[in-house]
């Protein structure tokens, strides 16, 4: 997968799946590393919310290229998706939360502290859809900071499981 990725964008128009799939492959080899074996039901939604978070912030991405993409006949999720891309984001973030909470749920976590983190971080990308201005001018950096913003997402998710991981052994 690794060093399909880059040709994707000549081949289909989801190569940002590709890459949701490539990057998140580490749910599996680090669940593995760490427990010594692989338990499919925190590590399948884990994988899950990974994939789809990546289709999320990588297609805002996406949208600051569209314009030379079709120029030079590349495909991505920005043009497959066009004038329905906000609906269909919101649904792979709400996805993504979804996953969470299950991964929550298969770990046994009960404090408000994973859930309520792990709702901050769906709000953000919720935000992040809302407030993403999907045509803009060349030298805006609206998507660019959305794109940025996602390490926000990332640091709930974290603290999130940390906080989980804690309360759940208290």
């Amino acid at each position: 997968l690794v060093f399909s990725y880059p040709l994707m964008k000549r081949y289909t128009n989801w190569p940002q799946l590709v890459l949701g799939l490539t990057f998140n492959w580490g749910a599996f080899m680090g669940w593995a590393a760490t427990h010594g074996s692989l338990d499919y039901s925190v590590a399948l939604p884990l994988y899950a919310s990974g994939v789809t978070w990546t289709l999320v912030y990588d297609t805002l991405y996406a949208h600051q290229d569209k314009k030379d993409d079709a120029k030079l006949g590349l495909k991505s999720t920005a043009l497959h998706f066009g004038d329905n891309t906000k609906p269909i984001l919101h649904a792979f973030s709400t996805f993504t939360f979804a996953n969470w909470l299950m991964v929550g749920n298969q770990l046994g976590y009960d404090s408000w502290m994973y859930y309520g983190g792990c709702g901050l971080a769906y709000l953000h990308l919720l935000w992040q859809v809302h407030t993403a201005k999907l045509n803009e001018k060349e030298g805006d950096d609206n998507l660019g900071s959305r794109f940025r913003s996602n390490s926000h997402v990332g640091a709930l998710v974290f603290v999130s499981c940390v906080a989980g991981n804690v309360m759940a052994t208290v």
